[in-house]
């Protein structure tokens, strides 16, 4: 199996929650590599430091950024955005700004819509290409790029030159995706991967979703039902691919354990499935 690289989304302490917290457990737990949000990257570089401060005392990168743009909605978001993956670009070690499409408008994503989204995710990964970034378009339940249909029609839509794919299992699971045919058809479009795992549980037919997990209806790594085992053999014998693979665990205010528990529950199934070797040896 290639070497990944094994990291975590710092979304399992909270929405920005407390990152200083986050990004000292992910590292103490021997994660390789540290993911937060685009935003809070340039909102502590207000603070004395900067961000980079964060990066330097824990000693593994932030290997990505997540942004989140209501992207039709003005051209001030696409500006925001620029602005955020320049903010990431800056710190060593950065590769990829993963970006979450904006608000479903119906039930099925207009073509119209997913073609001025193709348009800004053109425009977006040129600028982060010239900055030395890749781009990864992140398919999410609930936003305009959702199901195998709309990944499909984006990706056909938008330059492979400037706009990839990041991949979030659980997502894509949940949204009624076939995750392994989906990583296999798209894997030379891949620039980055949230591991998420998942219950099976999903939207009842009026539309309505019960908690039935804690974190949204998605597990640690290896609680779920999603074939971990198997996505990581798609990903690395088959697509090749050898970037970031980031843990992720949606945090809620019925988790049922504390955010650093969450997080070394789920190295301890990858370190069961891949050996202590693809960790930090510093990790407690």
């Amino acid at each position: 199996m290639a070497p990944f690289l094994i990291g975590h989304t710092g979304i399992t302490w909270g929405i920005p929650g407390d990152v200083e917290t986050a990004y000292r457990d992910v590292a103490e737990l021997g994660y390789l590599g540290f993911e937060t949000f685009t935003q809070t990257i340039l909102e502590w570089n207000g603070r004395p430091g900067g961000y980079r401060r964060l990066v330097e005392q824990n000693k593994i990168p932030t290997s990505a950024g997540y942004c989140y743009k209501e992207w039709t909605a003005s051209r001030k978001a696409l500006d925001e955005a620029k602005a955020e993956a320049d903010g990431l670009a800056a710190l060593p070690g950065a590769t990829a700004l993963v970006v979450q499409a904006g608000s479903r408008s119906s039930d099925t994503s207009a073509p119209d819509e997913l073609a001025q989204l193709a348009d800004i995710l053109n425009e977006l990964g040129a600028h982060c290409d010239d900055i030395g970034l890749r781009v990864g378009l992140h398919p999410h339940t609930d936003t305009a790029v959702e199901t195998r249909s709309d990944i499909d029609t984006i990706l056909s839509l938008s330059d492979p030159r400037l706009v990839g794919l990041a991949p979030d299992t659980g997502q894509i699971a949940k949204a009624g995706c076939d995750v392994l045919d989906l990583l296999r058809v798209h894997g030379d479009r891949i620039v980055h991967v949230h591991l998420k795992d998942w219950n099976g549980e999903g939207r009842t037919t009026d539309g309505a979703e019960t908690d039935h997990s804690g974190y949204l209806n998605y597990e640690a790594i290896g609680d779920g039902v999603l074939p971990i085992n198997s996505i990581l053999d798609v990903l690395t014998d088959e697509v090749g691919y050898a970037g970031w693979v980031n843990v992720e665990l949606d945090r809620t205010t019925t988790s049922p354990r504390p955010a650093r528990e969450a997080a070394a529950r789920s190295r301890h199934h990858l370190e069961t499935l891949l050996g202590s070797s693809r960790f930090r040896q510093t990790a407690s």
